[in-house]
């Protein structure tokens, strides 16, 4: 009796595989993704070729070279207080104005160079999307994420044609 139970399972195990429709990936699900566009940015170049980029970071230049100068003016001034024969409480006070200024326009300088540097990538992937949307591309990658893309799928020229636009 037991053998006919461990066989009706058997027999009973194989003809749901018969007729039962198969699960899984079947041939139109597989269908699905053969037609996906898909192609990939080199950010950095895109950046370091964006005009915007370019005059931006000339501009943190120069405002690095002018709060260089404020530093360097105020540690001259140091400088020549201590040779003046300043008190260890002038220096003291001296040195700690110091040390607020320099924390200040650090803090200054990086707020100001965050937001803009996030805006212009904000303004280069919304670039990127537009073009990708306007193309017909269901996948966009970019560089750092990518280990080997063919030249085919690289659509950096023209995402820096755009942005010269």
């Amino acid at each position: 009796m037991k053998n006919f139970s461990k066989l009706f399972i058997v027999a009973v195990v194989l003809l749901a595989f018969l007729f039962i429709p198969k699960v899984g990936i079947s041939e139109e699900s597989k269908q699905t993704g053969k037609d996906l566009k898909i192609a990939f940015v080199q950010m950095e170049k895109v950046t370091q070729t964006y005009y915007k980029w370019v005059d931006l970071q000339e501009k943190y230049k120069n405002d690095l070279a002018y709060y260089q100068n404020k530093i360097n003016k105020m540690q001259e001034d140091y400088q020549n207080l201590k040779s003046s024969g300043a008190s260890q409480e002038e220096l003291t006070q001296k040195q700690q104005e110091l040390q607020t200024r320099i924390s200040e326009y650090q803090k200054a300088i990086q707020d100001e160079y965050t937001q803009k540097t996030n805006q212009l990538l904000e303004e280069i992937k919304n670039k990127v999307i537009e073009y990708s949307k306007e193309n017909g591309y269901n996948l966009v990658l970019y560089e750092p994420s990518v280990i080997y893309a063919d030249d085919l799928v690289d659509i950096t020229p023209q995402i820096i044609e755009l942005l010269k636009k």
